[in-house]
């Protein structure tokens, strides 16, 4: 039986109520760790692994302050019995002296297609005391070898979305089953006259002649004694965007051709027997009730075509085809690793009007990425159509143009054609929307609330992060950017869910660091590193990952190819990402080598929408371009030294040194102490551009134009807008910044609040200009980029850092910032090592900040004040506490170096 899954965070509670509270625990005992949460390549218990060299991790816990790992022992075994009798006879590591406890490298003997191993740890504390063995758990391989694959592609051309069927017959008890699919564009798959997992939209989007996803499914509990049948639901997805009698939709750059199949069933017999069902001509096909599919343009479903049974054995084929052969879309096979897609929460219509003889308009309350589940009672052949709008016309009729309509021709749509038996409940397979609005034509009577709901389905990322503060104002923007952020995660991260649905990389720069403090978000961003590489074939990476080719190659753009490895570094130890893109990365160095001119480098789209424009106002291309050189140059240093190319790292530390000298010489004021504007001064703080001992007058040329040449507005673009809250915290503009935060006229937020907006509009929310191309109510109402500045809620607010030299929150910088501008904050993150939470309020008289760290990591706290002796933990003087190192005092804050545990500092006399 399979056991229930208990998510990071739930087990996390649950494990410290057992510390704090006394509850017995079989390995409760004073001073001992227990190791819990075993991963294999961030997954729990994952199928499918193609790693040769799986990386392991597990958490630790414990009772007791300063608790750390100084060796370990991983014992990898065949089957169950030999781990439980202790016995690694694929790998005993024996025990191995470090303190790592996140990625490390299996290495036991060779690995076998499709073979499931199991594994357990267990660790020796700082003083040699054992932890006793962790649970079991495992991993298993996919498919390794090309002739692994045994079955043959397979399609049917139909301008409907093809079914295909293949029965077989089971005479023996079957220990395991798997499935092993790759259905592109998009797969349904059942078995037995059941749907097979939870993932919809299935397998996520890629170059698919560079590679291709396969997904694995267990399906041992399906398999039945007798005639089994497994059907498929093909549907064109991003393979196929052109649909006959219907044109083509959407980006008209890319199309691969007819949705196609390849599929193999591996039975493993209790006898020790085994047997592979494949895809090839023996499989059936015919054409299914989806009449009609486009990710942009919609669904069209008849639910008279319905053909009841044809999942199951015994089925009556007789009237179907056989399958035809297909073409391999040429790409590597790959398993599909990053978490999928899945249908993630009901929303309730809050409200439905009628403006118009026989048209009702559903408000759902908020903007979000999915569809519309509908349920009613109709005479067959009734014709029930859903169009989908982020906006209202003053008639209170939906105005898709927000949608992209002058884009893509199409305005987002549904039709379900009724089969006239009692009660129907029906939603899309192969489209989703970005939508708040939905309009229904066609309805018998009047539709009540009970009638449709909508379903939030984004890439299902577990959640990490939970931030909450005395701001409501900040509150709203936190879950604004998080609904921005999930309707646009759908196996790639795309810059709206409907008029583009591109990977831009830009918008991929400003999101990686706010994706991953709120998500655990490592296999998401290595699938999209992977697809830059496979879309720049070779070359610069283009604007657009994966499948575009219009995007152009620009270097700001570009600068996400350095930015998300080293975002995946930071947050979680990862080398192997660098390891594997790393001539990559050092091509497009020298791409921006060769067209710096002086170090200077002028080509770049530049910092978007600043407020009222699309195209930049004050901040030149040459200036941001340039900023991101030199981001790129210093990511470049450190990750070349860590993957021990020495010679690389100090080539680009001496880059770095003349990137900034040329940058200081072309574009700072020395006499004026600025850069010329409130994004300029913004960016050149937050990637240290600014020449030594003037930071703070820069910073303060920042607050000074934001308050008297703005009147306390923002006015910068996209770039600007990703840091000029934490450079104002960081050098004291609290006020300011606060101030900026609750602006209810244009820009700002409260402005953009009061026009209606749940999610971040692509522009500051400006009325509509006379060229509505360009500017307006035609840009998107959901663009995740406008919240990329909310990571500072965690690093800024709460305070909770990385530490470059020891990543993935081994040692972890506590430095919270606009401490005298709120009443209490509260931040959490679960990192690849723990739980780190972090919570301090200002009472009347006091500054109180209770810290928790995980075991086997340590911590750097800056306290705000700059008197050692006003500063307690718990009823102790902080310097003497068990546990915490007075370390110095610096910029105005006590520094203290803590080890894992839970602190309670407390400053008086403020």
């Amino acid at each position: 039986m399979e056991r229930i899954k208990i998510t990071n965070t739930v087990r996390l509670i649950l494990l410290s109520a057992l510390l704090v509270t006394g509850i017995s625990c079989s390995e409760k005992k004073a001073g001992i760790i227990m190791v819990s949460d075993l991963k294999c390549e961030y997954r729990d218990n994952p199928l499918g692994v193609e790693n040769s060299a799986p990386r392991l991790s597990w958490l630790l816990h414990a009772s007791e302050r300063d608790k750390i790992q100084s060796a370990y022992q991983i014992l990898v075994a065949s089957s169950l019995d030999k781990l439980n009798n202790d016995t690694g006879d694929i790998w005993d590591s024996q025990k191995v002296k470090t303190d790592r406890s996140v990625q490390v490298p299996f290495q036991g003997d060779e690995l076998g297609s499709c073979t499931r191993y199991y594994w357990k740890v267990r660790i020796w504390d700082e003083n040699d005391k054992s932890s006793g063995w962790s649970e079991s758990a495992f991993w298993e391989m996919g498919l390794l070898h090309p002739d692994d694959w045994k079955g043959k592609w397979i399609a049917y051309d139909s301008d409907h979305a093809p079914l295909l069927r293949k029965e077989f017959e089971i005479g023996r008890e079957v220990k395991d089953a798997r499935v092993y699919i790759s259905g592109i564009g998009y797969c349904e798959l059942s078995m037995n006259g059941e749907k097979i997992g939870d993932h919809v939209l299935d397998p996520g989007q890629t170059d698919y002649e560079q590679r291709t996803f396969y997904v694995v499914y267990d399906v041992t509990e399906n398999i039945i004694r007798g005639t089994n049948a497994i059907g498929v639901m093909l549907g064109n997805g991003w393979y196929h965007q052109t649909a006959v009698n219907h044109g083509r939709y959407g980006w008209k750059d890319v199309d691969y051709g007819i949705p196609r199949l390849l599929c193999q069933v591996h039975l493993a017999y209790a006898d020790g027997t085994r047997e592979i069902i494949v895809s090839d001509e023996t499989w059936k096909s015919s054409s299914g009730p989806v009449i009609f599919n486009n990710v942009y343009a919609g669904e069209r479903y008849d639910a008279r075509m319905e053909q009841d049974g044809w999942d199951t054995g015994g089925f009556d084929d007789s009237g179907w085809g056989k399958a035809e052969p297909a073409e391999s879309p040429g790409g590597t096979l790959v398993s599909q690793k990053i978490p999928q897609i899945k249908r993630i929460k009901t929303i309730q219509p809050v409200h439905i009007s009628n403006p118009h003889p026989g048209v009702y308009v559903y408000d759902m309350g908020q903007n979000f990425s999915g569809w519309a589940r509908l349920r009613l009672k109709a005479d067959k052949g009734t014709e029930i159509q859903l169009r989908f709008a982020e906006w209202l016309e003053e008639d209170g009729m939906i105005d898709p143009a927000s949608t992209g309509v002058y884009a893509t021709g199409v305005v987002q749509t549904d039709t379900y054609i009724c089969k006239g038996e009692g009660t129907e409940i029906w939603e899309p397979r192969f489209t989703y929307h970005g939508f708040q609005y939905v309009e229904i034509t066609g309805f018998p009577g009047i539709p009540t609330k009970e009638n449709l709901e909508g379903i939030v389905v984004h890439t299902a990322l577990e959640e990490t992060g939970e931030f909450e503060c005395s701001d409501s104002m900040a509150n709203k923007l936190h879950q604004t950017a998080l609904w921005t952020l999930t309707g646009n995660l759908h196996s790639i991260p795309t810059d709206c869910p409907h008029r583009e649905r591109c990977g831009w990389l830009g918008d991929a720069f400003l999101i990686a660091d706010m994706s991953s403090y709120n998500f655990d978000a490592a296999l998401f961003w290595s699938k999209f590193i992977r697809d830059i590489e496979t879309s720049r074939r070779g070359g610069v990476p283009v604007n657009i990952s994966p499948g575009r080719r219009f995007g152009g190659q620009t270097p700001d753009w570009g600068a996400a190819f350095i930015k998300l490895p080293w975002t995946l570094y930071l947050f979680y130890n990862d080398t192997s990402i660098i390891s594997e893109h790393y001539e990559g990365m050092k091509f497009f160095m020298d791409y921006m080598d060769q067209i710096a001119e002086n170090d200077i480098i002028h080509k770049g789209i530049g910092s978007l929408f600043s407020p009222g424009r699309i195209m930049p106002q004050e901040t030149p291309p040459a200036f941001t371009s340039t900023a991101l050189y030199l981001f790129c140059s210093e990511a470049m240093a450190r990750m070349a030294r860590v993957t021990g190319h020495e010679e690389d790292a100090s080539r680009y530390e001496l880059l770095s040194r003349k990137i900034r000298k040329a940058f200081n010489g072309k574009f700072y004021d020395p006499a004026g102490k600025t850069y010329g504007g409130q994004e300029k001064n913004a960016l050149a703080l937050a990637f240290g551009l600014v020449p030594e001992g003037e930071a703070e007058a820069v910073a303060q040329s920042l607050d000074r134009d934001l308050r008297e040449t703005h009147n306390g507005h923002i006015a910068t673009g996209i770039f600007g807008s990703r840091y000029i809250h934490a450079m104002l915290a960081k050098y004291g503009y609290g006020e300011t910044l606060k101030n900026m935060l609750h602006k209810e006229t244009f820009p700002g937020y409260g402005y953009l609040f009061s026009r209606g907006a749940t999610t971040f509009w692509e522009n500051w929310g400006e009325e509509s200009f006379e060229d509505r191309e360009s500017h307006g109510d035609t840009r998107s109402k959901s663009h995740p980029f406008q919240g990329g500045f909310t990571a500072w809620f965690y690093d800024g607010i709460g305070g909770i850092n990385p530490d470059p030299g020891n990543p993935g929150f081994k040692h972890i910088i506590l430095r919270p910032q606009f401490v005298n501008s709120l009443d209490w904050a509260s931040a959490r993150y679960n990192s690849i090592h723990g739980l780190i939470s972090s919570k301090w309020e200002n009472t009347t008289d006091a500054f109180i900040w209770k810290v928790s760290v995980p075991v086997n990591t340590t911590a750097t706290i800056h306290i705000p004040t700059d008197v050692r002796d006003n500063v307690l933990e718990g009823n102790t003087l902080a310097s003497k506490a068990n546990g915490v190192t007075f370390l110095r005092v610096e910029n105005g804050q006590c520094v203290y170096k803590i080890g894992s545990g839970d602190y309670l500092f407390k400053v008086s006399d403020r």
